[in-house]
């Protein structure tokens, strides 16, 4: 039997490790696998960074990376530059218009497990660094949500720590979801008038570990 034949049926294709990729068990209720199950990946981590995404709205909202709607809640982000790009509805000066996170923190996320592990955290968190940018005013084009864009003549966010608090006596659920991203270290940002509709951008570039790209 020719030496290929033997590498192609070998058992070692089916081991769990690799020099060149990341194997990723995802375990959740919410996966396809469903409760007690899990959903097996590879990775390839030169490809980019898995960030789970997390934000809080006042209003409707519509999130774009790049000027594109993630396929996912964890999209694999590749290195370079990127912009986070929002249009939020119903906003209120005195309360929370926007809050984010997207982080990769390997060893903290209860239904994921990498093998191998990777050491490197990274955490993309809304701010008060004047890099969260907003109008009131629509965008003549969708150049404002990709790298390049000229953000000069929007305002900077204001910092906003109360939400605007849930109709009756029901789950505060704005109150839980501003509450995880405060423990990941996100900032609630507001504006300083009512708008029916605002745009948010902000930009940030992930590095790859040892180099630059």
């Amino acid at each position: 039997m020719p030496d290929r034949e033997l590498k192609l049926n070998s058992v070692s294709r089916y081991a769990k490790e690799s020099p060149l990729f990341i194997l990723e068990e995802h375990g959740h209720c919410e996966v396809p696998a469903g409760c007690g199950g899990v959903v097996l990946r590879w990775r390839d981590p030169l490809a980019g960074v898995p960030l789970r995404v997390q934000l809080y709205a006042a209003g409707e909202c519509r999130f774009l990376l790049d000027g594109v709607e993630p396929p996912s809640a964890r999209p694999v982000v590749p290195y370079g530059e990127h912009v986070l790009a929002f249009t939020v509805a119903d906003v209120d000066p005195a309360f929370i218009a926007l809050m984010f996170a997207a982080v990769h923190r390997p060893g903290h996320d209860p239904h994921v497990d990498s093998t191998p592990e990777q050491a490197v955290e990274i955490s993309i968190l809304s701010t008060v660094d004047g890099g969260w940018r907003w109008s009131p005013v629509e965008p003549a084009d969708d150049r404002w949500t990709r790298p390049g864009f000229d953000d000069g003549d929007w305002a900077p966010m204001e910092p906003r720590t109360a939400h605007r608090p849930p109709e009756g006596t029901g789950w505060d659920q704005a109150g839980y979801q501003v509450g995880r991203l405060g423990e990941l270290g996100a900032v609630g940002l507001g504006v300083p008038v009512a708008a029916d509709r605002i745009w948010v951008r902000a930009g940030f570039r992930l590095t790859p570990p040892g180099g630059t790209r």
